[in-house]
């Protein structure tokens, strides 16, 4: 039987440093201004089946390091079943699936869970290649649409009033600051005119609907109501990458928070803190978008991520 050796583990800290380093650079590794106005696209599999959670994020750093504009990636193996080549000298990409065994005291594997024997989390790497690396796989990988094209960015969109009032909490417009109140379960926005496009006036309420889904009759998150500064901290993150998710999937662009700088700076002292942070809130934050996405009926069924 095999040991189970820390190695396993550098996957965590490995993301997590690409992570820390961008948002050292200032930038949000979950935003795509870096891409002119385009709405984010959310990384495909081979077979179409949208990426989901850190897989995500890690794709989109990727993706904006490179330049690469395709949204689709593949193994080596599924490049070549599919007739396409990998070219000469391209780097592949670390994608991550979860998976447990059984452990006992000594960190031998084996066994069933029973008579002091545990089981033990850890995520299992594979590497994808995006669809700019492959030759021969063009005329199958054109470019997706997004659910929701608006034709005026800067003017309300009837079709995404129609998605967000599927949403089933309540939303008040006044004041100059959005905000969820979990005390009154509702969500608080500025009107729409005081926003300087309806992108961010889109982004801005996912952002807010993603801290309602943490009411104790929804998801349940205990970061919603703690009153300790990491957890806030968290909280905000979740918020953050489930508005990126939500936005990715209905085809907006990413608000740019005024505050920016605050929050990079905490969000910079939690991962630093916990390399397994980054990993937590966007499994938490993809729940959270889930919820949203389902109540608008746009469909999000997960599928396991394996390597091929």
């Amino acid at each position: 039987m095999g040991r189970i050796t820390d190695n396993r583990a550098d996957v965590y800290q490995e993301i997590t440093d690409q992570m820390v380093a961008m948002l050292e650079a200032g930038t949000r590794p979950w935003s795509k201004s870096w891409n002119g106005s385009t709405a984010p696209n959310i990384p495909l599999r081979s077979t179409g089946v949208p990426y989901r959670g850190i897989n995500v994020l890690t794709l989109w750093v990727v993706a904006m390091t490179k330049g690469y504009a395709s949204p689709h990636w593949l193994t080596f193996k599924q490049a070549i079943a599919l007739g396409g080549c990998v070219r000469k000298g391209e780097k592949g990409s670390t994608v991550v699936y979860a998976n447990k065994i059984v452990v006992d005291d000594k960190g031998e594997r084996g066994g069933n869970g029973e008579d002091g024997k545990r089981q033990v989390a850890f995520l299992k790497r594979y590497t994808v290649f995006n669809a700019e690396q492959i030759d021969g796989i063009e005329a199958r990988y054109p470019a997706p649409l997004p659910v929701i094209t608006a034709t005026n960015p800067d003017a309300r969109d009837a079709e995404l009033d129609t998605l967000f009032s599927r949403v089933p909490v309540t939303v008040r417009h006044h004041g100059s600051q959005p905000y969820y109140q979990p005390s009154g379960d509702h969500v608080v926005m500025p009107e729409f005119a005081d926003f300087h496009t309806g992108d961010d006036y889109y982004s801005t309420l996912a952002h807010e609907l993603c801290h309602a889904t943490g009411h104790v009759d929804r998801l349940a998150r205990p970061s919603l109501i703690s009153t300790k500064r990491e957890d806030y901290a968290r909280e905000e993150l979740v918020a953050e990458l489930g508005a990126a998710f939500v936005s990715g999937a209905i085809g907006i662009k990413l608000h740019d928070r005024e505050d920016h700088a605050a929050y990079l700076a905490s969000w910079l002292q939690a991962l630093r803190n916990d390399k397994r942070c980054i990993f937590t809130a966007a499994t938490q934050a993809q729940a959270a978008a889930d919820w949203l996405l389902s109540r608008m009926a746009i469909d999000t069924a997960p599928e396991l991520e394996e390597a091929a």
